[in-house]
């Protein structure tokens, strides 16, 4: 009798356990889909990998697992160019593959791809490298089943490193030592020397590289990779002639550019190389390329079709039909070859181009009052358009875009009021010394300190504002964000 209850009680835990991993795999899907033409498990271990990367979906550490994710997409990335599995069909460039001279093997031939598996295999390269930039330093064994951070290896750099955690084991010895995963450049560059991308996801990926350079502080192989990413772009310009369109040398786009020709992707790399500029203090060729790109921007074509949104059927009916009926997987990016559109969606990059225009104007002015008001006209004007963004209804629908816009609000008042704050005190010092002795205070005493009395109260008076304003918005942006903590924690599966 004994053993007929134990194995009714297995049968049924068995079963309990199948149904929970079947409910999980299908909220899963629904959450990252994956494309329909791979197979089961490469799209099981796929959204794994997306899944992890969710903090809330790490309960024991309430942070992402980088390790899982680069482990999940790993497996997935070697079905993918496994040619007797999901591979079928990919192709080396060339007999024995193309050798990029400083980077290696190129990348495969994916036009005999669909588009749908292209984006998919996209999103795993730049996942994985994603996850290796947070894994760079750490290290594990031939088992791959632990990884060490490398404050607990021993090394020239930390000769006394830290003990490791209670219940963790010892790091293996040097010889039994292995990278945690590839370096971040691997997959980038797979995607960047790959046939079959668009033009958008290879400048995605050269753009990631050189910020991952960048923040390695590397500055010289950093720069030449943001203008890798900007020949990237100008190669997918429609126009014989590039050189209309934008100064390959400087960056700068051309005030006589015809609109059609001005595409999204070459505003995209022509932004990030000249924020990596202005990083290095070299404002000079810096600020040139924020008015050019400010000048497109604004100069586009206003587009005039309306974001219309698929209605969900929410009858009964429509809604068991939903859940019977496999996710569509997301349609493929536009290639960011098309003619640059403005949109009221894109206000607060004008927004953020401004902030850029009027911080350089003001760091640059010296004692010339004019520029300095010019500079600090910029980013009023700046901090006035972000505000008047929110108010837009593409903007106000979607919350990554409000919330993008209520952060280019806080740093363009968190610049104002310290320019504001540096007015002010400089007000108050050219004040003081009027009112003291010597040879200045007689000439001031002689002409009157009211004027300076009242800068100095108007300049305080418009610094007080803005960090009043300040305080507000970053006080509704805590209280937005632990909102929404409580409402991801209180789920049990977050999307």
């Amino acid at each position: 009798m004994s053993v007929r209850y134990s194995i009714l009680i297995f049968l049924l835990s068995s079963c309990v356990s199948i149904a929970s991993l079947g409910i999980l795999s299908e909220q899963q899907e629904r959450a990252f889909p994956s494309p329909h033409e791979w197979s089961l498990i490469t799209r099981f271990r796929f959204r794994r990998g997306k899944w992890w990367q969710v903090p809330e979906n790490n309960e024991e550490e309430g942070f992402p697992n980088w390790a899982r994710v680069y482990s999940e997409l790993e497996y997935a990335l070697n079905r993918l160019e496994h040619p007797n599995k999901d591979g079928a069909g990919l192709f080396d460039q060339e007999e024995g593959g193309i050798m990029v001279p400083g980077v290696g093997k190129a990348g495969f031939d994916l036009t005999a791809k669909s588009e749908e598996w292209r984006q998919g295999y996209y999103e795993v390269l730049m996942g994985m490298g994603n996850a290796a930039e947070r894994l760079d330093g750490w290290v594990t064994d031939k088992w791959r089943r632990n990884v060490w951070a490398p404050e607990f290896i021993q090394s020239p750099s930390n000769p006394r490193p830290k003990a490791v955690l209670p219940g963790m084991p010892e790091p293996p010895d040097e010889e039994h030592r292995f990278p945690a995963a590839e370096a971040p450049e691997t997959f980038y560059l797979k995607v960047i020397t790959s046939k079959g991308f668009t033009t958008y996801q290879r400048l995605s990926a050269a753009l990631s590289y050189a910020d991952w350079l960048n923040f390695r502080k590397l500055p010289d192989s950093a720069e030449e990779m943001y203008r890798w990413a900007l020949d990237i772009a100008i190669a997918g310009l429609p126009t014989p002639e590039p050189s209309t369109v934008i100064d390959r040398d400087s960056a700068i786009l051309s005030s006589t550019a015809p609109k059609e020709a001005v595409t999204p992707n070459i505003l995209y790399a022509a932004t990030n190389l000249a924020t990596f500029l202005a990083e290095q203090r070299r404002v000079s060729s810096a600020l040139p390329i924020f008015v050019s790109l400010l000048r497109a921007r604004i100069e586009a074509q206003e587009a005039h079709l309306p974001m219309v949104q698929a209605q969900k059927d929410s009858t009964l009916i429509g809604t068991l039909f939903s859940l019977l009926r496999e996710p569509d997987y997301p349609g493929v990016p536009p290639s960011g070859d098309e003619p640059l559109l403005r949109r009221e969606s894109d206000r607060c990059e004008e927004a953020a181009l401004k902030n850029y225009i009027g911080e350089i104007l003001f760091a640059t002015a010296g004692n010339s009052s004019s520029q300095r008001q010019q500079g600090l006209s910029w980013v009023r004007d700046g901090v006035s358009t972000s505000k008047l963004a929110q108010s837009l209804e593409p903007i106000r629908a979607n919350d990554d875009l409000r919330k993008k816009c209520e952060k280019c609000e806080e740093v363009g008042l968190e610049s104002w009021g310290k320019i504001m704050t540096y007015l002010a005190a400089e007000a108050r010092e050219k004040r003081d010394q009027a009112k003291s002795g010597g040879l200045k205070g007689l000439v001031w005493k002689v002409k009157g300190t009211k004027a300076l009395d009242e800068d100095v109260e108007n300049l305080e008076g418009e610094e007080e504002g803005v960090i009043l304003r300040l305080n507000k918005l970053r006080s509704k942006m805590l209280k937005e964000e632990y909102e929404e903590m409580d409402r991801k924690f209180a789920r049990t599966f977050v999307f």
